[in-house]
């Protein structure tokens, strides 16, 4: 996404999306961020993509949840951002000059999230993210401790041995 700015950082799966490897990525239709003022942000976006297609076609919407508001097309009704009120010392890294939010905060969100059965609605989709990320780090390790084994010998050609 172009129009995320200096002091606003991606979270959820767009972010989830850009640490893991390929094969381990799914689609996402929108992008989660934090912002300072997410409303003004909101604001920015919808008329950034007005005026990107030549007309009134997005607004901007309270969500659900206290400080988060959608950018969403007035077309067919999609959300294509989602911003949030920024959380005091959220720790991200930069990638490509765009904040995203770390994997280790990514994985304590998603556990935070199992285990609230109000949010049982949302599990299936947490345990799908949190089972790829922790493959990830699965294949990590491995590779890393594939990097520290010594090189082979080398084998004697034409199958002689040498002692």
């Amino acid at each position: 996404m172009k129009n995320v700015g200096k002091d606003e950082i991606i979270y959820g799966q767009s972010a989830l999306n850009r640490q893991l490897p390929k094969k381990l990525r799914v689609h996402t239709e929108d992008y989660d961020i934090f912002a300072k003022n997410p409303r003004e942000e909101a604001k920015q976006l919808e008329k950034a993509l007005d005026k990107h297609f030549s007309g009134n076609y997005f607004t901007t919407k309270p969500a659900i949840h206290k400080g988060t508001f959608k950018v969403i097309s007035k077309i067919d009704g999609k959300t294509y951002a989602d911003y949030t009120l920024l959380k005091k010392k959220t720790p991200y890294k930069i990638i490509n000059g765009k904040k995203y939010v770390t994997l280790e905060y990514i994985k304590r969100d998603k556990i935070k999230i199992l285990k609230d059965p109000e949010a049982k609605f949302r599990h299936a989709k947490e345990k799908d993210a949190l089972n790829r990320l922790l493959l990830a780090e699965r294949l990590k390790r491995q590779r890393k401790r594939i990097a520290r084994r010594p090189a082979p010998r080398p084998q004697a050609r034409f199958g002689l041995m040498r002692f």
